[in-house]
């Protein structure tokens, strides 16, 4: 079946961390670090009423923390609650609707992940790394001929969004220094930043079907992925 056309009740994640509105962005911290996730939905009882991301905690901090010890950080980030800076109504889809669906959504509106719902009710959430994984096991152009090699593939795509992710918490750190940093350090971020770009667009696209060879988009990206991460050690020696 092309992997496009598959439901998102076959590919969502189910087991999912969630939080309530009057909840404290420090636990929403805490949870995202210990779970490895960016995005937690928000519920009042089975109702999804938001979503908080790394950005919305990012964006709490640079907004009223940037000079802010570590310490003082978690102090700040414990008087408030997830209701103040969640994303209100997100962009939602119900358990039938198709993978294709869910691509469009995060690639039109540059989200990391769309919340399933029925109703209202709160059934799980889909994130580019589900979609990714379902584009490679789906069996569709340029998929792997045999259970082993698509095995292998979908463990160096893993591996690739491993490595994104942990990237990804970097950028967000080294974002609040730069603020604060010198203008060779701004002018270095400003080119990090596009070539950061570059690699999402590169995982996205991976998500979003099957038709190159993985190992031709993978190759690629990794050598990017160590080039941004190279900068972003040469970033922090700068600030």
């Amino acid at each position: 079946m092309d992997p496009k056309q598959l439901p998102l009740e076959d590919v969502m994640q189910t087991e999912v961390a969630t939080l309530s509105p009057d909840e404290r962005l420090d636990l929403a911290e805490d949870v995202m670090k210990l779970g490895r996730v960016r995005h937690l939905p928000v519920l009042d009882g089975d109702r999804l009423v938001g979503i908080v991301s790394n950005r919305d905690l990012l964006a709490a901090s640079l907004s009223s923390a940037l000079d802010f010890e570590s310490g003082q950080r978690r102090t700040f980030l414990r008087s408030i609650d997830v209701g103040e800076v969640m994303t209100r109504d997100p962009y939602t889809l119900p358990p039938t609707a198709r993978v294709s669906e869910a691509v469009d959504l995060i690639v039109r509106h540059k989200i990391g992940c769309v919340p399933v719902v029925d109703g209202e009710v709160f059934q799980g959430i889909v994130t580019e790394t589900d979609l990714l994984r379902a584009a490679l096991r789906g069996g569709g152009a340029g998929a792997p001929a045999d259970e082993e090699e698509k095995t292998v593939t979908v463990q160096r795509s893993e591996r690739f969004e491993s490595e994104m992710e942990d990237l990804r918490r970097l950028r967000d750190e080294l974002r609040v220094q730069v603020h604060l940093g010198v203008a060779d350090a701004k002018d270095l971020w400003e080119s990090l930043e596009h070539r950061f770009g570059e690699l999402e667009s590169k995982a996205r696209r991976l998500a979003r079907d099957a038709e190159e060879p993985l190992e031709d988009i993978g190759e690629a990206a990794q050598l990017l992925l160590e080039e941004i991460r190279d900068g972003y050690r040469r970033l922090r020696k700068l600030l």
